[in-house]
């Protein structure tokens, strides 16, 4: 909520300044909020868990790996979905769902941990997969090029504006 009104106050000011032709001010400021934009997308909005029928893509900050479901060893829930591949590497999903609060037990009852229903569909996928013998593949591991580019865009316009 908080990274919205950043993003939403910055966006605002740069607009007020354009529109006001105050373009001293636009070139000042569009360095830096290019960054704290960026640094917002990054973090928050870019960071994706996307299920297909032959992998599982998760999308972290500036990173992105593509991990075949035959490569899969475990899925599971800590803070967040944790994938675990066949050569004990752990994968943390940033853009996957977080637990939800425990619903507080009544007296003489069992807590019952929540669940969550996105694990529940990348649990299925995986199932799926399984039965239908799908192969490994390799673990493609690289960089988020949208997010790279968009963040030497971002520097770029901060050295601008820091040299206006």
């Amino acid at each position: 909520m908080s990274s919205g009104l950043a993003a939403f106050l910055g966006l605002a000011l740069l607009v007020d300044a354009a529109v006001r032709g105050s373009w001293d001010v636009v070139l000042t400021a569009i360095g830096p909020v290019a960054v704290v934009l960026w640094g917002i997308w990054v973090l928050m909005v870019r960071p994706s868990v996307r299920v297909a029928s032959e992998a599982l893509t998760v999308v972290n900050p500036l990173r992105r790996t593509v991990v075949p479901w035959g490569r899969v060893a475990d899925v599971r829930m800590r803070y967040q979905i944790v994938v675990e591949t066949d050569d004990s590497r752990r994968l943390t999903c940033w853009g996957g769902p977080t637990l939800p609060r425990p619903k507080p037990a009544r007296r003489g009852e069992r807590p019952v941990m929540p669940t969550s229903g996105e694990l529940t569909v990348v649990l299925d996928a995986w199932a799926v997969a399984r039965d239908r013998g799908v192969g490994t593949g390799r673990v493609v591991r690289s960089w988020d090029r949208a997010a790279v580019l968009a963040g030497v865009v971002a520097v770029v316009l901060l050295a601008v504006s820091l040299l206006t």
